[in-house]
């Protein structure tokens, strides 16, 4: 009964990889639900509090505005981020899995947690000068989160290795982001800087996940199947506008904003059915089924399949996902160094702001200390939606290799976040004028998950990060100079936790449990199709994130 309940029923595995793509991290830097304040040494040093500074190359997307102003410079920095995820399933009480791996007692699944892989996150940007009042900018830069994660399929039980819990959120996350960027900076009077800047989205990535063998009760995490999923949008464009007013010579007032046009990513899913068995977990892939809907025939090698072609050229999975609107406003007061207006006597101990060619706190000010409050349209994602084709009845239509079942046509991984809001503090203190600064600060961000929808992808639970810099300038004759920095970030998350009885169904290879399928999206009963009937993402969910950034910009 079970090898038949595996050969019927795997028709969701190969969108269990298209659900995985709600760990799609897009590119975005304020309070987004997928990154943490923020890229660049200083700026993360400095616990994000830049916007109203904005003096390196990384203006560009941070606070375009910043770049006018700035002399000519070149930029080369990276952060190595290592983000630490636990999980601690529980098992519904409506789950009607055959499952011994949960505690019979307390129904807690084995502790499970991500990998703690380095994750190399680099920041390359540009400033030239081309008028005293204008400067253009260039900027290619990763989303500041951990991109790339693995999470473990197996697990030790005493029958053996077992599929891990974590397995119907996600399994293993790989891809590169990157966000090429181009913006300009006017200095519009003495007092007002505008700018504005334009980013390209490219994004590839590839996700895996699992599915349940069959929507029914009784079956066998041995029936389970992993899928991997592949996608890429190149083109998500983005706008960024941003503006620095000093209505003081001690008082520097920035704001920036961020539009982003939804992402919408095309890919083919690979499927492995058959894969969570002993035999497997010791390394015999044997058995083990593979397709791939990138393939015409869908990877079958059927001679039906063959003829129709139904997964025609590749390119079958479609994702949509919103990119949140961002905002920042932020106040700086910073204090410049005491400058001689004439003779001993005669004004020596007065203070004079001097008005130089370029913005330069390093030389120009003995320290200075900025607010900032960000909000971020997190809940523009209710959720991440994934189609596959379907025919009329709004059932499956693309077979999957070695089974006789479908890819279900629409999963749609339900998110309902909230909108973020957050505040960040931090400042510099010049040790020595032009040779020496020390930077630190930190931030709070409200919660953008809600309990029922949690999920191991994104860390949406309030956070609250602290952050120590450094930056050490060596001077090549009056106008050359390197500035060398390095700072670190720690970052504190709340704990999620789901102790039910609603949440996030996982997908399932048939239509509906226990009835027969029906027309529509929706199964007689009015439960959803292709989704189990117990949700499978209970439990507690913790987070920690420690950041290391290094980097050096040389200025011209």
């Amino acid at each position: 009964m079970t090898r038949r309940l595996g050969r019927l029923g795997r028709a969701a595995l190969a969108v269990a990889g298209a659900a995985a793509l709600g760990s799609f991290a897009a590119p975005a830097r304020a309070s987004n639900v997928t990154e943490f304040p923020d890229n660049g040494s200083e700026q993360m040093a400095r616990g994000g509090a830049w916007v109203a500074r904005a003096s390196d190359p990384l203006a560009t997307f941070f606070n375009p505005a910043g770049l006018a102003g700035q002399g000519s410079s070149l930029t080369l920095q990276s952060s190595l981020i290592f983000h630490r995820t636990c999980f601690t399933r529980l098992r519904a009480a409506s789950d009607a899995s055959v499952d011994d791996l949960a505690d019979p007692t307390t129904g807690e699944y084995p502790r499970v947690c991500r990998d703690i892989e380095p994750n190399l996150n680099p920041q390359i940007a540009g400033a030239l000068r081309v008028h005293d009042r204008v400067t253009l900018g260039v900027a290619v830069l990763a989303p500041s989160s951990a991109a790339n994660a693995t999470w473990p399929e197996f697990v030790d039980s005493a029958g053996g290795p077992t599929a891990s819990p974590n397995r119907y959120l996600i399994n293993r996350v790989r891809g590169v982001i990157l966000s090429p960027t181009i913006g300009v900076g006017v200095q519009v009077i003495d007092q007002l800087r505008l700018g504005a800047s334009f980013s390209w989205g490219i994004a590839q990535l590839r996700l895996s996940s699992t599915s349940t063998a069959i929507n029914t009760d009784g079956q066998s995490p041995a029936n389970d199947v992993r899928s991997n999923l592949q996608a890429k949008d190149l083109f998500v464009p983005g706008l960024n506008l941003g503006g620095l007013y000093s209505p003081t010579e001690f008082l520097d007032v920035g704001a920036w904003y961020k539009w982003s046009d939804s992402i919408r990513a095309r890919g083919d899913v690979g499927t492995a059915a058959n894969y969570y068995t002993r035999q497997n977990a010791a390394g015999d892939d044997s058995r083990v089924k593979y397709g791939d809907s990138i393939f015409e025939d869908c990877g079958t090698g059927n001679a039906s399949d063959i003829a129709a072609k139904p997964c025609g050229s590749g390119g079958n999975g479609r994702l949509t996902i919103a990119v949140p609107m961002e905002a920042k406003l932020g106040a700086r007061y910073h204090r410049p160094r005491p400058r001689a207006l004439g003779p001993v006597g005669q004004g020596a101990d007065e203070l004079l702001v001097k008005k130089p060619a370029t913005r330069d706190p390093l030389a120009d000010d003995l320290f200075d200390v900025e607010l900032d409050l960000t909000w971020a349209n997190n809940s523009a994602i209710e959720k991440v939606d994934v189609q596959f084709p379907a025919n009329a009845n709004g059932d499956g239509t693309l077979p999957v290799s070695g089974i006789p079942g479908v890819i279900p046509p629409s999963v749609a991984s339900p998110r309902f976040y909230r909108d973020v809001f957050g505040a960040r503090l931090g400042g510099d203190y010049a040790i020595l004028q032009d040779r020496l600064a020390v930077r630190g600060g930190a931030f709070y961000e409200t919660a953008a998950g809600k309990s029922q929808y949690q999920n191991i992808n994104f860390a949406a639970s309030w956070r609250l990060g602290l952050s120590l810099g450094a930056a050490l300038r060596v001077r090549f004759g009056e106008v050359g100079a390197l500035d060398v920095m390095a700072g670190f970030s720690h970052v504190f998350f709340g704990t999620q936790e789901n102790r039910g009885p609603d949440g996030v169904t996982a997908i399932a290879g048939t239509p509906c449990n226990p009835t027969a399928s029906s027309p529509g999206s929706t199964c007689p009963d009015g439960r959803e199709k292709y989704r189990t009937n117990w949700p499978v993402n209970l439990g507690t969910i913790t987070n920690s994130i420690n950041v290391f950034n290094l980097g050096a910009t040389y200025r011209f």
